[in-house]
């Protein structure tokens, strides 16, 4: 505990929001910043793994233009956070019909606006790297640039001008994400908004909630309910405030693990699942029926085919589509659902996400496509 409030006060000292700062322009990003945002990153001063250094926003081209491409497991959930947000910029009731001149530039609006949803006041940052690779940790602060924005239209503005350093498929587009997301929420702030001590990028190279959350609406929470729960009130010790979404976000998060928990009950023979995950409406009914997916380690996209959720007493059935950035496939898979269809009692795990959202309805046609086990 000790050495935890340690690193909070050294954060604080180092520090500050972007909202915080002064004066506007590109300045080089000194290394000892790069030093302290690692370590908020994976609580040591630790290199990217090879998956995330080389991992830019590049996008597939061909039929399926606004399709992300990812190369290698790991920065998964960034990618899908991203992919979600560019899906919905470009989808008009369900249908993604954009050239790659459209989808590059709505790229670049997604990138904007996750950004921009990080500040504390009237002021983001964004980070540019010099070198066409993202350089080793201890030798950053000769390459990485910030700029100053006061608007999410300066935010769209800088990541324009460096679109290149964010797009190049091995490039280091995801970092320079994370490290403009740091810089503008501000270190202190970020290692304040999870419960407990947690690093962002887990030591198996995977996505913790607290950064999905991060990118999702700006701030590091650890939970998927909606708002606040305190925890402990009634025991001796002090009661725990826990975090949660605190407004309706532009894209949602469905998860398996929600599921998974609703079934220890029958398998327990229990009445109640406590400490299950149980993802709260700001994420279930988001502005734009566009979700993220997260089934076990591995996170993704889904998308309704039409314009609003469907009312399940009104629609008998209604389609979804979904897309995998880190598969081969080149376009969605089109999924149909029915409302009081019966779902198989071990149903594959996408399925089974999709049950935790719509409970009432099940998927009964992948429409040609093979199933998702």
């Amino acid at each position: 505990a000790g050495r935890y409030a340690t690193f909070r006060d050294r954060l604080l000292m180092q520090q500050r929001p972007a909202s915080a700062a002064s004066g506007r322009g590109a300045r080089a990003v000194d290394q000892e910043s790069v030093l302290a945002m690692h370590r908020v990153l994976f609580s040591s001063e630790r290199e990217f793994p090879c998956a995330w250094a080389r991992q830019g926003f590049a996008l597939r081209g061909g039929s399926f233009a606004c399709g992300l491409k990812q190369h290698q497991g790991g920065p998964c959930g960034v990618l899908a956070v991203v992919q979600a947000m560019l899906v919905r910029h470009i989808s008009v009731g369900g249908v993604l019909a954009a050239s790659s001149e459209a989808a590059a530039s709505r790229l670049i609006d997604s990138l904007a606006g996750i950004v921009w949803s990080a500040r504390v006041g009237r002021l983001a940052t964004v980070v540019s790297c010099r070198a066409p690779e993202l350089p080793p940790m201890r030798e950053a602060g000769d390459h990485l640039v910030q700029t100053s924005c006061r608007s999410e239209e300066e935010v769209r503005g800088a990541i324009q001008a460096a679109a290149g350093a964010y797009t190049r498929p091995s490039g280091g587009g995801v970092a320079l994400l994370l490290y403009s997301m740091l810089l503008t929420r501000g270190l202190a702030m970020v290692a304040r908004d999870a419960d407990f001590p947690s690093p962002l990028v887990l030591p198996n190279g995977y996505c913790a909630q607290e950064l999905v959350n991060f990118l999702l609406c700006g701030r590091a929470y650890s939970n998927v309910f909606d708002g606040e729960r305190v925890v402990g009130e009634d025991g001796d010790g002090s009661p725990t405030r826990l975090r949660g979404i605190p407004r309706p976000v532009p894209v949602g998060f469905l998860t398996l693990f929600e599921r998974q928990g609703s079934l220890l009950p029958a398998l327990s023979g229990g009445d109640s699942a406590e400490g299950c995950v149980t993802v709260g409406s700001h994420l279930k009914q988001p502005e734009h029926p566009v979700y993220v997916i997260q089934s076990e380690a591995h996170y993704s996209v889904l998308w309704l085919a039409s314009d609003a959720p469907p009312e399940l007493d009104v629609a008998d059935t209604f389609d979804v589509l979904y897309f995998d950035q880190l598969a081969e496939a080149e376009h969605p898979t089109r999924l149909t659902l029915r409302r009081g269809h019966s779902p198989p009692s071990h149903p594959p795990p996408l399925e089974s996400v999709l049950l935790t959202r719509w409970p009432a309805a099940a998927v009964v046609d992948w429409n040609g496509a093979e199933p998702l086990l």
